[in-house]
């Protein structure tokens, strides 16, 4: 299956122009065609929104259908508690690692003094952290447990088994076409993103953020790709980048949606070798549960927003009261457009912290909210969406070690 869609897709790649190509230049075109023409396009930024939550809608059932296989292979093989522990573990200490580089770097370069601030934060962190199931939360979450259960199923029913295989397979031919399809929706999505941050944003503020982003991100980009996949996961980085980064990177970017990225990340990372087993869960597990360069921006954003843009001060206590609050809500926030669940979640953390109320409590939240959004979203959503298929290259590279501590 895999080696025939490699087959493909070199063949059409020397036909033609890359399908990333065409992707990125759809993205960039309407960005352009958003930012010039808000008031025109403001109809199609909307249509495209709502396209978007239907979409998000029925994200849930692909995860179900995507990892329930995935589980029962790893069931059958006597793989199913050591690997999926490893891949959790590996998910909530890359976030929690993510976390604490933002911490010490952004306190760093906006100086934030050592002073303790307000004592009373831990009570407000754990009134937020009780309202993780709304926002869209729940569903995707209990996908990924029915899925579990699902795949218990089809390991000891052959007729389920075959059932849940021939749906994973389904899913993969789709993905693997999918960017081609997608070309006239990633126009609209840049019409979206253009149309947005055009009409909100001051121009100075939202560059400085958005070179904010593409460092933070950048930093974190280079430590997976040269020191993860290349040492840990024993992979040559050449092909890797060309043949699943570039392309999952700007189709993410056009998205702004891990859960909607995740048919063609599956397609691409199989085509880099990644075994089915390792793809079908690490990739659909992650898009709910890891946004480890979410957690390393939002965090960072906090001294940005509060010093930067707003000139209040922010303490050494503020920010490590927000740490694990911030890691906890990447970790439990789906993937959406937008980043709007996390960005409202730590928007309202940090507002929080400060004490601010009223008018200045609303235009914080709204300002963080707006700054956040449009290209840092991009990159937020295209490093996120990469972690999960090097963690995925990562683990299939170790993955013949797990054989062999089971077999020993």
């Amino acid at each position: 299956m895999c080696g025939r869609i490699d087959q493909e897709e070199r063949l059409s790649e020397k036909r033609g122009i890359p399908t990333y190509v065409w992707t990125f230049l759809a993205l960039a075109a309407g960005l352009t065609a958003g930012g010039l023409f808000p008031g025109p396009l403001a109809p199609v930024a909307a249509a495209t929104s709502t396209l978007i939550s239907w979409v998000v809608a029925i994200v849930p059932l692909l995860i179900l259908a995507a990892l329930s296989p995935a589980i029962a292979t790893l069931v059958r093989r006597g793989l199913a508690g050591r690997f999926a522990g490893a891949v959790v573990l590996w998910y909530v200490f890359t976030s929690t690692v993510a976390g604490l580089i933002a911490l010490v770097t952004s306190a760093a370069i906006f100086r934030i003094p050592l002073t303790a601030g307000d004592r009373g934060i831990w009570a407000e962190a754990s009134a937020m952290l009780q309202s993780l199931g709304g926002g869209g939360a729940s569903w995707p979450l209990l996908a990924i447990l029915v899925g579990v259960l699902v795949g218990a199923l089809g390991a000891r029913h052959d007729p389920t088994y075959r059932v849940l295989r021939r749906v994973a397979g389904a899913i993969e031919r789709s993905g693997s076409r999918l960017a081609y399809v997608m070309i006239p929706l990633i126009l609209a999505f840049g019409v979206t993103l253009g149309v947005r941050f055009g009409a909100r944003l001051g121009l100075a503020h939202y560059v400085s953020m958005t070179g904010y982003t593409a460092a933070l991100v950048l930093v974190w980009w280079a430590f997976y790709t040269f020191v993860l996949v290349r040492r840990v996961g024993r992979r040559p980085t050449g092909p890797v980048l060309s043949r699943y980064y570039l392309p999952t990177a700007v189709f993410a970017a056009g998205t702004c949606s891990s859960l909607v990225t995740l048919p063609v990340n599956l397609a691409n990372a199989k085509k880099v070798g990644v075994r089915d087993e390792v793809a079908d869960f690490v990739l659909p597990f992650g898009a709910v549960v890891n946004l480890d360069a979410s957690a390393l921006a939002y965090l960072a954003y906090g001294p940005f927003v509060v010093t930067y843009v707003f000139g209040l001060e922010l303490s050494w206590t503020m920010m490590l009261a927000a740490w694990p609050a911030v890691v906890l809500f990447t970790i439990a926030a789906p993937g959406l457009p937008a980043g709007m669940g996390t960005a409202l979640w730590s928007a309202t953390l940090f507002a929080s912290i400060l004490g601010l109320e009223g008018q200045a409590h609303g235009e914080f939240i709204a300002t963080w909210i707006a700054l956040s959004g449009g290209i840092p979203d991009m990159l937020r959503t295209a490093t996120n969406c990469t972690g999960d298929g090097y963690t995925a290259i990562i683990f299939d590279g170790r993955f013949d070690e797990f054989f062999a501590r089971d077999r020993g």
